[in-house]
């Protein structure tokens, strides 16, 4: 997964305190917590929802391109040359040589 659960908390944390701070004045004590813990508790999760989304899209896409990394490769070994064409290839380096 992409992120790491601290991420979730400093989220839940930004919105406590942005939901706090912007309502402290004009409701009671009561009301504030109560509504700002829930919205720390939903962004929490939509932060957890939003990493796992991230991460599987991530994922599809490295596959993919792994997919087509390894059959670029494919096309290049079947291209590369035997071992008989290798010994001419040394016998000839080796008969210029000297």
């Amino acid at each position: 997964m992409v992120g790491t659960i601290i991420s979730n908390f400093w989220t839940a944390l930004f919105a406590f305190s942005i939901y706090f701070f912007s309502t402290y004045p004009f409701l009671d004590a009561k009301n504030i917590l109560f509504n700002a813990s829930i919205i720390a508790i939903t962004v929490f999760l939509i932060t957890f929802l939003a990493r796992a989304i991230i991460s599987f899209v991530m994922e599809d896409h490295f596959e993919t391109e792994q997919v087509e990394f390894s059959l670029m490769h494919e096309k290049e070994f079947d291209k590369a040359p035997s071992s008989e064409e290798y010994a001419e290839i040394v016998k000839s380096m080796l008969n210029e040589g000297g």
